[in-house]
């Protein structure tokens, strides 16, 4: 009897922990954005051609911009960045140009599913990378 009900206990530990994989991974509350580091501006168009400027700008609460090049991870700060274009979608990828303001480019690819935050005139903004079209850093 003793060895079900330690069967039972630990079977119902590992259910529990199993369903606390998605906490903190969910919506991000509306009505509150991160606080990046650095108060950072952008004019932002979305897929419906909806222009936003943005301040409070990060990505994921960040300051760069992260995502692979190729097989490598990479991180690239906002200060470097001009414009930000949405190229298309893979899988579960966006890919992205990046022109940087030495003018050269960069390709990346990033989770669709990977935010952008902001604060507007009229509010609080969030937006996913593959709801995006372009993003325009203003120094």
């Amino acid at each position: 009897m003793k060895k079900y009900l330690a069967s039972a206990v630990v079977l119902a530990g590992f259910f529990f922990f199993l369903g606390m994989g998605e906490m903190g991974r969910g919506p991000a509350p509306l009505d509150r954005v991160p606080t990046p580091e650095k108060n950072i501006s952008a004019a932002v168009i979305d897929r419906g051609g909806m222009q936003s400027t943005l301040q409070s700008f990060s990505f994921e609460g960040k300051i760069f911009l992260a995502g692979k090049h190729g097989r490598a991870s990479v991180a690239i700060p906002f200060e470097k960045i001009a414009e930000i274009e949405v190229q298309g979608q893979e899988g579960s990828e966006t890919i992205v140009r990046v022109l940087l303001r030495d003018q050269k480019t960069v390709q990346i690819k990033m989770d669709k599913r990977s935010k952008f935050f902001g604060k507007t005139d009229y509010g609080t903004y969030q937006i996913e990378a593959q709801d995006l079209k372009t993003i325009r850093l203003l120094f």
